[in-house]
């Protein structure tokens, strides 16, 4: 073949690939490799989502009537418990400063799913005074909620305001003022007469069933002075049916919801701050895993801004403790205060 032949049949193999070029004859680049389905994967695929926790019933027993502190706080303890699947039951059963109650529990099985929503009063003080058919030893701490703030309050047009006039109007006019308490011969009295000594004032007391109690005597002028809760005393004071002189709280000085009354402390008497903080107690023996599911949605529960605000306006300070806390507090007031208490008390007999 000729050089010239040669040549033309070159260039016509070069435009025949041009041309190919130029009408997208690049091949096509491959798609990637799918991974292909470990062990771990098919694992993860087939996992199920989580199932929320199975519903509850429990019953929460208060040992007093409706309308204090211990109820109240219970009752919206519990009205939150629902947003955890617990749906918690509040039963009043009053009676005995709250013995009455913690004494049913202490009875009942532990798969009874009924616990005892209470403090230092019935669980530490009470069995210290006598025998009351339970000790401490028979429960096991769930957890602590609530610090209630206490408060003495004189009634309606009483010839006295603050509590240093109320020392004045007793010095000089003995056994002429009547003060109702919650109970006779338990802690509240106990704190009552740190705060007025019986040995240096002569009035008379009268221990009453509870807060709501002490409010009724005291609006029905029964009473001339009481020992209740400040959600008990909130209303009245308000209403002008009585006027609260002081508080007990042991956590703060003055109390936002009443921060005109001034704190036991600022009349130089630290014996008279009540440490009585509330807390939900088990049967002992009760399964550890409902315990640790009542205690961790009463942790979340304590920092809702609904319940805090709810307990600002009673004047409950919420508090959460677990249950290794609550009980080393309970083991400190036990040591610290009990032994006076039982000596206040054998004095009395």
């Amino acid at each position: 073949m000729s050089s010239r032949k040669i040549l033309s049949l070159l260039l016509v193999l070069m435009l025949v690939g041009a041309m190919v070029t130029g009408c997208g004859g690049e091949e096509p680049a491959e798609a990637p490799e799918e991974p292909a389905e470990t062990e771990e994967t098919a694992e993860a695929s087939e996992e199920p989502a989580e199932e929320p926790e199975e519903e509850i019933d429990i019953d929460i027993v208060v040992g007093f009537g409706a309308g204090g502190s211990n109820d109240l706080t219970a009752r919206y303890m519990a009205e939150h418990m629902r947003e955890f699947g617990i749906n918690a039951n509040v039963v009043n059963m009053p009676g005995g400063m709250s013995t009455e109650a913690a004494y049913y529990v202490s009875n009942q099985s532990t798969d009874a799913n009924m616990f005892f929503w209470g403090h230092t009063g019935p669980l530490l003080f009470e069995p210290a005074a006598g025998d009351r058919g339970y000790t401490i030893d028979d429960f096991e701490p769930i957890a602590t909620l609530a610090s209630p703030t206490f408060v003495i309050g004189n009634r309606q047009g009483a010839p006295w305001e603050t509590l240093d006039e109320l020392i004045e109007y007793i010095q000089d006019n003995p056994n002429d003022v009547t003060f109702g308490g919650q109970g006779e011969g338990n802690v509240r009295h106990y704190i009552v007469e740190q705060i007025l000594p019986p040995d240096e004032l002569d009035y008379v007391f009268v221990g009453l069933e509870g807060g709501a109690d002490v409010a009724l005597n005291l609006t029905g002028g029964h009473v001339d002075v009481g020992h209740l809760s400040l959600a008990a005393a909130v209303p009245l004071h308000q209403d002008g049916d009585m006027t609260v002189m002081v508080n007990t709280q042991p956590l703060t000085e003055r109390d936002e919801l009443m921060p005109e009354v001034p704190n036991v402390s600022e009349y130089g008497i630290e014996e008279g701050r009540e440490r009585h903080p509330i807390a939900l107690w088990a049967v002992k023996g009760t399964d550890q895993e409902l315990k640790d599911r009542l205690s961790n949605a009463i942790r979340e529960i304590a920092e809702m801004p609904e319940l805090q605000e709810s307990f600002k306006d009673m004047g409950v300070v919420a508090h959460y403790l677990d249950a290794d806390e609550t009980w080393d507090f309970y083991m400190d007031v036990n040591d610290t205060m009990v032994p006076d208490y039982i000596e206040w008390v054998e004095q009395l007999d």
